[in-house]
């Protein structure tokens, strides 16, 4: 069998993409990998700074300034009426005791009343790389979701953006300026493949020139039919949740960076109380408007943790990779060390550790991600 075209050429909005490396050798190594020269640099930072936990601070409107523990309802909330508005619709919902017929009619009132109809987006309040994120296009799907979902935890239900095109926008400002920066620009490409009426799905995947080497990552998801012959100009999108672990696909966009594009992002940021430093993942119409700093929609706000998912573009480098993530918890220690001068306190390493305690426990009860 030929392997097919491309996977980043053609999808609507984004630009095309000639692939030079189908995959990096680098992209799927141990985090230790990658984090191994950030902990080295952070005991120096640390010891410079004396707090190992001054990081901490940098967006003192968020619960640890995003680094683990967050609800991204919280981080939601914390939108003026200006960044709302570029906000993609959602309800949080705390999946109660018992659910019966009154809680999911409340639930569906709730999300009427947001005019969030099917399909829509469902994911864990608290959660990251994509963890419990699913594709619902139906009552049915629902309530398989709610019913999968631990009891007491909160989901977050989201509107599909109305943009098809996809990027991870890494953001900074220091406290007391009224301009930030743009440090990463990352394009997400969901994989897909394109039925030709003869091969199964798992044929279409093991063969696909740019994605084969990632099979593992959709077969799981797939299972269910990877032993079916998709018809003929199907095509069949493999993930959903634009997160290199479940398997999308990362390019460089530094070049598309505009000074219109800086000024939007500086008048939402500016418009999110205490946020100074993090990841927005957007949803746009096409490459143009994004530049215009027009037609976008944020559908999640990431905190310190976050990665400037440029690093996953197969075309880079480990070595790039490393740079950016160094430079990244550079940043992170200088802006927490401005608001500590400012009379801000660093939390405990007691809280961090709990709190990333919780958060391994709760991610493996989620839901499987699409």
């Amino acid at each position: 069998m030929t392997k097919s075209k491309s996977v980043l050429t053609g999808q609507t909005g984004m630009p095309d993409y000639p692939v030079v490396r189908t995959s990096g050798w680098f992209e799927f190594l141990p985090a230790w990998a990658f984090y191994t020269s950030v902990v080295a640099q952070s005991i120096v930072l640390a010891a410079y700074y004396r707090s190992v936990t001054v990081p901490l601070l940098a967006n003192p409107g968020i619960f640890l300034s995003g680094m683990v523990g967050e609800a991204k309802s919280d981080i939601f909330a914390l939108a003026g009426d200006v960044a709302h508005q570029y906000i993609a619709p959602y309800v949080c919902w705390q999946k109660p005791e018992g659910v019966d017929s009154t809680s999911l009619s409340l639930l569906q009132h709730k999300l009427a009343q947001q005019a969030i109809s099917f399909p829509l987006v469902a994911k864990p309040d608290k959660g990251c790389r994509g963890a419990g994120v699913q594709y619902i296009d139906s009552e049915r799907k629902l309530h398989r979701y709610i019913e999968a979902f631990p009891t007491h935890r909160k989901i977050i239900f989201q509107a599909l953006a109305p943009y098809p095109a996809e990027a991870g926008i890494f953001y900074l400002r220091y406290p007391g300026e009224a301009t930030g920066e743009i440090i990463s620009l990352g394009l997400k490409y969901l994989p897909s493949v394109i039925g030709d009426g003869v091969s199964t799905l798992k044929t279409l995947i093991e063969q696909h020139a740019d994605i084969g080497t990632r099979a593992h990552l959709y077969h799981a998801r797939h299972q269910h039919r990877l032993d079916t012959v998709i018809a003929k100009g199907e095509r069949v999108t493999l993930a959903f949740s634009g997160s290199h672990c479940r398997g999308a696909l990362f390019k460089q966009g530094a070049h598309y960076v505009t000074p219109e594009l800086r000024a939007k992002m500086d008048e939402i940021a500016n418009d999110i109380d205490g946020f100074y430093f993090g990841r927005f993942d957007i949803k746009f119409r096409d490459i143009s408007s994004l530049m215009k700093g027009e037609t976008l929609c944020i559908v999640e706000i990431n905190g310190a943790s976050s990665e400037p998912v440029h690093i996953w573009d197969s075309d880079s480098s480990y070595c790039e990779a490393v740079r950016a993530l160094m430079s990244q918890y550079r940043h992170l220690y200088q802006i927490g060390a401005a608001w500590r001068r400012q009379g801000y306190t660093p939390p405990s390493l007691r809280v961090l550790l709990n709190a990333w305690r919780e958060e391994r426990q709760w991610m493996t009860r989620y839901p499987q991600t699409d």
